[in-house]
């Protein structure tokens, strides 16, 4: 079922099957409504201040779209406990999704707005009930005692307690449900989006998109084997570089294998960083810098004892070495304020 390409009461029914809404749960949510709409002005202020904690989501949600997105967001909580759940519902989601799969919105913020609609709504229930509560055990134990032995009254309490959080818990469970079934509808938009360009393409475009796939594996399958046969020559060259330090020219030797050690371990560095990339992460364009930088500082190293070459040449080098740390240290910034805004 593609429900981007349109939908009917069959998807409606299909939906709701999955998610086990049944007519208690429409009334349920109706009830939730009288309870929850009256919190619809904070709920928007407090939806939107939630999402833009994420710096982020404000390249997505400008400051000069906030209003409206405000008045947006009130009519699909209105909406959501409407109690009506029919194919123009259904539709009305699509819409929403379509306009966030425009502007290129992640769709890891629907299932955190999804979230904070969840813990919203769940707070205001548990307020509404503690408060009538409240006041109902306040005016029974005044009528309790003018009628009745005191001690029994907390046999009743007990009994009403447990039939309060079993009605909260059945009106939470019905919001659980038409949450998710809202979460599904926008982020399966996503999917068919994705699968809707690729099937509209045609028989040529396909064959392309799947030989490229497949080519691009190729490649990372031989780059991972490039770097691991640079790995073992570079310990060959370590190696070499010993051997010279055992027979003659000691200094020299010596910073050379330095410089091999330097360049092995940003060859592992970036060995790391490819297969990570295949397995599904980000590639860290910072292995490749170091990788550079490291073979640089290792020609530095070697040029520094070479005392033929002209000062242009050594100052080429250390100019080139500088414009690599810069690059490099701005690059690792970049991926570590990255990490932290993914939480890693």
């Amino acid at each position: 079922m593609s429900l981007a390409a349109g939908v009917d009461y069959r998807d409606l029914e299909r939906l709701f099957d999955y998610f086990e809404i049944r007519d208690k749960d429409v009334k349920n949510l109706r009830f939730l409504g009288n309870i929850l709409l009256p919190y619809k002005e904070e709920f928007a202020d407090a939806f939107y201040d939630n999402l833009m904690k994420f710096e982020d989501i404000k390249e997505y949600i400008p400051e000069a779209k906030l209003q409206r997105l405000k008045r947006t967001i009130k009519i699909w909580y209105e909406r959501l406990f409407s109690g009506r759940y029919d194919s123009e519902y259904l539709l009305y989601l699509l819409r929403i999704a379509k306009v966030h799969v425009e502007e290129g919105i992640p769709p890891h913020y629907i299932i955190v707005a999804m979230n904070f609609v969840s813990r919203f709504c769940s707070r205001r229930i548990a307020n509404f009930f503690s408060e009538k509560a409240k006041v109902f055990f306040e005016d029974y134990r005044r009528e309790q005692e003018k009628v009745c032995d005191p001690s029994k009254a907390e046999i009743v309490e007990g009994f009403i307690l447990e039939e309060v959080f079993e009605r909260m818990e059945d009106l939470n469970r019905s919001l659980r449900k038409i949450l998710a079934l809202n979460e599904d509808v926008l982020v399966s938009y996503y999917v068919d989006a994705e699968l809707r360009t690729f099937f509209e393409a045609g028989k040529v475009e396909r064959a392309a998109i799947k030989f490229s796939k497949k080519f691009a594996v190729f490649m990372d399958i031989a780059i991972l084997i490039g770097l691991m046969f640079l790995a073992v020559f570079v310990i060959a060259l370590f190696g070499m570089d010993i051997y010279h330090f055992f027979h003659g020219d000691l200094a020299h030797s010596l910073i050379a294998a330095m410089g091999d050690l330097l360049i092995l371990w940003t060859v592992l560095e970036l060995l790391n960083s490819e297969i990570k990339f295949m397995l599904g992460g980000e590639l860290a364009v910072s292995a490749f810098v170091s990788v550079a930088l490291a073979a640089t500082i290792r020609e530095a190293l070697v040029v520094s004892l070479e005392h033929g070459k002209p000062i242009e040449f050594k100052l080429g080098i250390g100019a080139l070495i500088l414009i690599l740390g810069i690059v490099y240290g701005i690059v690792k910034w970049f991926e570590i304020k990255r990490k932290k805004k993914l939480g890693e």
